[in-house]
């Protein structure tokens, strides 16, 4: 694949395991960040209110940036977190700025195809214990996280009908993977850091809970396919089963040989459950879920920062 891919929003973990696990030196990456130590990358909080001066100036940088033909946006920029109940309207507002910036920018460089990073976990309803949600099922959700996340991708389907843009939204479920940067993004990275530093794991749902797992290089390597096969639409992203919170617990105990404590937060059930045929069906790429290994080699990574 040929093409100018520019990343809005490089700092985020799955930004960066995008741009780190890329095997094709056919791609020319611009990177857009509002914090960079790379003189290479374009500076720009896209979360800020900019004038129409700024506006010019930044999609002045990006075409003098620009080598191939092709240009494809990807928005990995997001304020917020899932259990986040704090600041909730500056946290919309800089959503809304985000989203804002991002069109107005597609609207003069004019790429090929824009892709968005939804979550599936925030979307899809969570008290249905064997029914796998499919992306035909109309969102339903209950947070603020959700909310916004869904409201984006409406006011991003409704620009690409408007433009006749190729859009690609890509739900994904709940992402684990080492990054020293960050112990807390998702259950996962929490739990494992807590257990290598003797603190207790803090259990948000009941251990009977079903989630949805996939890990950085998994979300990294669908996106990347995604892009080949030239995929527009909405996708769900995952694992093809979900696992119990119980059974993660579980291997984290064998893999650290520690014994293990809990604190229970709430002990509401909580059924992650989507459908992913449809990604497989176009791209024969499908996810399992290799839990015992990804936990060994994150609890290893861990513990060489720790020493």
């Amino acid at each position: 694949m040929e093409a100018n891919i520019v990343i809005f929003g490089k700092n985020s973990i799955i930004a960066q395991n995008f741009i780190n696990n890329n095997i094709c030196k056919r791609i020319n990456f611009i990177n857009i960040s509002r914090y960079s130590k790379n003189a290479k990358d374009i500076n720009f909080d896209i979360g800020k209110f900019i004038t129409q001066k700024d506006l010019s100036k930044i999609v002045l940088e990006i075409k003098k940036k620009l080598s191939h033909k092709k240009t494809i946006f990807i928005l990995f920029s997001w304020c917020g977190g899932p259990r986040n109940t704090e600041n909730l309207e500056k946290t919309s507002q800089i959503n809304k700025n985000i989203i804002k910036n991002f069109i107005n920018i597609s609207e003069l460089v004019v790429p090929s195809r824009i892709v968005f990073l939804s979550s599936a976990g925030a979307l899809y309803p969570e008290e249905i214990k064997s029914y796998k949600f499919p992306e035909t099922f109309t969102p339903s959700p209950k947070t603020f996280y959700g909310k916004q996340k869904y409201l984006a991708e409406k006011i991003l389907v409704k620009h690409s009908q408007l433009k006749n843009q190729n859009l690609l939204i890509l739900r994904i479920s709940s992402a684990y993977g080492f990054d020293k940067r960050f112990s807390d993004q998702g259950v996962i990275n929490k739990w494992l850091y807590s257990v290598a530093n003797n603190k207790t794991l803090k259990l948000y749902n009941s251990i009977e809970s079903q989630i949805n797992f996939i890990s950085f290089d998994q979300i990294s390597k669908a996106i990347f396919i995604s892009l080949e096969k030239e995929l527009s639409g909405i996708y769900n992203i995952g694992s093809e089963n979900s696992i119990s919170l119980a059974e993660v617990i579980e291997e984290i105990k064998k893999i650290s040989n520690k014994k293990i404590f809990l604190e229970k937060i709430h002990k509401s059930n909580r059924y992650f459950n989507i459908e992913t045929k449809k990604f497989k069906s176009k791209t024969g790429l499908r996810f399992e879920l290799n839990l015992r290994e990804n936990i060994k080699n994150i609890y290893e990574s861990i513990n060489k920062v720790n020493q």
